[in-house]
């Protein structure tokens, strides 16, 4: 069965209310960590609210409900974990230190998580997309910057959304049996190459 609740990383009766309801009613097999915020900006710009929004949507939100679905994985000896991190989890980018704080601290949960309950039956993995063409990607830029960043990809193009799902889908699947704490780029190569800060503004 799928299970649906609303929930508001940012404010603590949403977070506490959405974590007992996790525990007691929901009981997921299979939790995919997909929310996320990324507002850009300096270090010297980037005040106590804004670390504060972005480490609690990207970091605080996905590590306390782990925490609440762990315990019905233990007991059941199956669980699979997927957190959505990005390629700025692999390499820093300018203008983003908050956010890419934040990234690279989703990914050492992830590697820490995946060692410490793999025994228990409980797989733990990452998937850091690139520049992937969803509808806010098309709505923000022109597809002469899409064209242009698209330059630097040794695929040749943006993701499609529906490449990311299928990973992420195998990863949170029985299929999935030895695959533990790797953070898998899916971004057509871009990490690779000498042009990892390519931004399209």
């Amino acid at each position: 069965a799928i299970g649906y609740l609303q929930l508001d990383y940012l404010d603590s009766h949403s977070r506490a209310a959405a974590i007992e309801h996790v525990k007691t009613v929901l009981r997921p097999d299979i939790l995919i960590n997909n929310a996320g915020i990324n507002l850009k900006g300096a270090m010297t710009e980037t005040d106590d609210d804004r670390l504060g929004q972005i480490l609690g949507t990207n970091l605080e939100g996905p590590y306390a409900l782990t925490r609440a679905c762990l315990p019905h994985m233990m007991e059941k000896g199956w669980g699979r974990i997927v957190n959505i991190t990005s390629i700025w989890s692999v390499a820093g980018n300018p203008l983003n230190t908050a956010y890419c704080a934040s990234k690279f601290g989703l990914d050492g949960m992830n590697a820490a998580l995946a060692a410490e309950v793999a025994s228990k039956g409980i797989l733990v993995n990452a998937v850091s997309p690139g520049y992937t063409l969803s509808e806010t990607m098309r709505g923000k830029y022109s597809q002469d910057q899409i064209d242009l960043a698209s330059q630097h990809i040794p695929a040749g193009r943006p993701g499609r959304p529906e490449e990311v799902a299928k990973l992420v889908a195998f990863l949170a699947s029985d299929a999935n049996t030895y695959i533990v704490g790797q953070n898998i780029c899916v971004d057509g190569g871009l990490t690779r190459t000498s042009h990892p800060f390519t931004r399209l503004g």
